[in-house]
């Protein structure tokens, strides 16, 4: 059961949380807060009473974006894995609380990662990535990624930033996306299933920079039966508030049946207020 549950989250991690930064990303490029009022340096762009178009909300919200600097968000992430094997099942219920606080130029970022696997215990983590490293605690021991890799983590995760691509992205999927209005916010919703489905995680995987062939062999087993996200965005500043995924996939492999739910659910806060991020000395002077 490990194995599946490891080599699960991997990928549907991987999937989950492009895809959330993906649609903060259509909604204001970075990540940004809770309530859209309470920014700091952050000008409003246009109130209008009427509905936009999708291009219309990705290309504003693309414009809104420029004027972020940093900010926080806090994802939920509740996963149920089930493998059948024969007459044998098994089910596993992983929940992770992942907060991070980010500065996007130069790209550094804080997080806090907290995996509790039902009948394995909690495991946390933090982390630090930036030019100077990536140095992550993982139950009180600190380590170091090699440094070759951390050039490569960096380039991908500001490709992942690119609200070009991400307007492309949901022009591909505009028949599946809907627009409505809920008080003072945009609710923008994409529920993808049948032949699309498939090309949309894998073109978010490929964003991301999932190409590692253990990754990819696995999401081609993969029958991803519907993913549906939502965004929030509030319609003076065009910042996203939260946004939710959901997903239900299924696959097989070594003669094991495996199903999964997941469901995410990510809020914005502290809009241009992270203005530095630093490794502690305790990292820089123990890690491995």
């Amino acid at each position: 059961m490990n194995k599946w549950t490891a080599g699960l989250l991997a990928v549907v991690l991987m999937l989950g949380i492009t895809a959330c930064g993906k649609e903060k990303e259509a909604d204001g490029n970075t990540a940004n807060g809770g309530n859209a009022n309470q920014g700091n340096k952050v000008e409003a762009t246009t109130d209008s009473n009427a509905t936009p178009t999708l291009e219309e909300l990705l290309t504003k919200s693309a414009e809104a974006s420029k004027a972020m600097k940093s900010f926080s968000m806090e994802a939920n992430i509740d996963q149920d894995i089930t493998v059948t094997q024969g007459e044998q099942k098994q089910e596993q219920n992983v929940k992770m609380t992942i907060t991070s606080d980010m500065i996007t130029d130069p790209l550094q970022i804080f997080q806090e990662i907290k995996m509790n696997v039902a009948g394995q215990g909690e495991t946390e983590m933090k982390q630090y990535i930036s030019k100077e490293g990536v140095y992550s605690n993982v139950d009180g021991t600190w380590s170091k990624q090699p440094d070759d890799s951390v050039e490569k983590l960096l380039a991908s995760m500001e490709d992942s930033a690119n609200p070009d691509k991400q307007l492309s992205q949901f022009k591909k999927i505009s028949k599946d996306t809907k627009i409505t209005v809920e008080g003072d916010e945009y609710v923008l919703t994409a529920d993808v299933s049948g032949d699309s489905v498939k090309e949309l995680a894998k073109e978010l995987m490929s964003q991301s920079g999932g190409s590692n062939e253990q990754t990819v062999a696995m999401m081609e087993q993969m029958n991803i039966k519907n993913i549906k996200m939502t965004s929030v965005v509030n319609k003076k500043s065009f910042l996203p508030t939260r946004a939710d995924i959901n997903m239900t996939l299924e696959m097989e492999q070594d003669g094991a049946g495996i199903s999964l739910e997941m469901a995410m659910k990510t809020s914005f806060s502290k809009y241009n207020e992270i203005n530095e991020i630093k490794v502690p000395q305790e990292a820089l002077d123990s890690a491995k």
